[in-house]
């Protein structure tokens, strides 16, 4: 019988932690600017 092995998580090195932050930052940018959006639009048409 083999053991199977797991793969070693290595520490992420402080180019990559600032890689996944930059990216969730700029996915709550972009969903809270289309929210808003949303809300400007729809208010908009019913100001017409």
């Amino acid at each position: 019988m083999e053991e199977k092995k797991e793969p070693v998580k290595k520490p992420l090195s402080e180019e990559e932690k600032q890689k996944i932050k930059k990216k969730k930052e700029r996915e709550d940018f972009k969903r809270k600017y289309f929210e808003y959006y949303d809300d400007v639009k729809i208010s908009d048409r019913q100001d017409w």
